[in-house]
């Protein structure tokens, strides 16, 4: 007889997909449906990149070959996160929690991070592909056709759609176009993600995709770095590290403190005071690629004024400023809406 072991979900989700998705086993022995994802280098990714391994296969100073990335936004059982299909997604929770509800299942696992968003959307814009979703009420916008099995609805002038079920709509709302893609990529909720932060318009991030390690992410954490204009990294606060501006410019003086917002993540660029954008900066997908500039979609918040952690893709309503690269810097940690969720995301250290 032979001597295989195999598991038979892990080996059947494996085997109908081809491999572009597993299933991975929890310390309470739960199942999570993923997707592997697995090693590039920048220039691989973007246009003008260096033959540097991207920052999302990089833990300390070791390169991992793969991560693995929820398939479906996560819900939540016995404070512990789950990627599973046609489930309402977990909302209405703060920064804080969706860290812990992921690093609750064990070595490895942790809230989906800023490096592994940022190798995806390069990925989504190297294929030409851009994802739909959930993004008006219920449907896609500009595709109204397109719609989910409603999971959740509000009173706002009126009884409106608001979350779908995860991976209950088509395959272009997958990250990819297709069904062994990432659902509800775009829309649905907007998603917590870790490993980068700005503090009074200072951007901020972990080094390499050290968020795997279940580094603290608190907001006095010693394992947050800033950058300078020529990539150099260096402890917050240094002189003449980047910033973003109310203008959507990266300099090295926030200027005028405040909210505000852009419907096109792609008007970022370097300040004139800024030679030029490092390529950290662009790797994390924090900047746009300037000869990629019109392949970017979605919006970008920012509130330079005190600790904001990152969200992205935006949520059921945000119509035409929803997008891969849907970008919110204007969340406190303390921030829970029924339209916020998260991605959980595992590394085999």
């Amino acid at each position: 007889m032979n001597n295989y072991n195999f598991d038979a979900l892990k080996f059947a989700v494996e085997g109908i997909s081809g491999g572009a998705n597993t299933v991975i086993m929890d310390n309470a022995d739960l199942p999570s449906f993923m997707v592997p994802v697995y090693k590039r280098t920048n220039a691989q990714l973007f246009t003008g990149g260096s033959e540097q391994t991207h920052p999302a296969f990089i833990v300390d100073t070791a390169e991992y070959n793969a991560f693995y990335f929820s398939q479906f936004i996560n819900c939540v059982v016995d404070g512990r996160a789950y990627s599973w299909p046609l489930v309402d997604p977990a909302a209405s929770l703060n920064y804080d929690a969706a860290h812990n509800y992921c690093n609750k299942k064990g070595p490895g696992w942790h809230l989906g991070s800023i490096p592994e968003w940022a190798c995806i959307n390069h990925l989504i814009r190297k294929s030409g592909f851009e994802p739909h979703g959930n993004t008006n009420f219920g449907k896609a916008y500009q595709h109204e056709h397109e719609a989910g099995a409603v999971t959740y609805t509000y009173e706002d002038s009126g009884t409106k759609i608001g979350r779908t079920a995860t991976g209950s709509g088509p395959a272009t709302w997958r990250h990819d176009g297709t069904f062994a893609g990432i659902a509800d990529w775009v829309g649905d909720v907007w998603k917590w993600m870790s490993g980068a932060r700005v503090v009074d318009g200072e951007i901020q991030f972990f080094v390499g995709n050290l968020a795997a390690k279940q580094t603290s992410a608190a907001a006095g954490s010693s394992f947050w770095k800033a950058v300078l204009e020529n990539g150099s990294l260096v402890d917050p606060g240094t002189a003449d590290t980047l910033k973003y501006t109310k203008a959507f410019k990266i300099a090295k003086d926030t200027g005028e403190k405040g909210n505000t917002s852009t419907p096109n993540f792609n008007v970022i660029a370097a300040d004139e005071g800024v030679s030029a954008i490092p390529e950290i900066l662009l790797a994390l997908n924090l900047a746009p690629v300037a000869a990629d500039k019109e392949k970017y979609k979605g919006g970008f918040w920012i509130n330079n004024e005190g600790e904001r952690l990152p969200i992205v893709g935006a949520g059921w309503y945000y119509t035409s400023n929803a997008g891969s690269s849907a970008l919110g810097f204007n969340s406190p940690r303390t921030n829970a809406s029924h339209n916020l969720g998260f991605f959980s995301a595992f590394m085999e250290l």
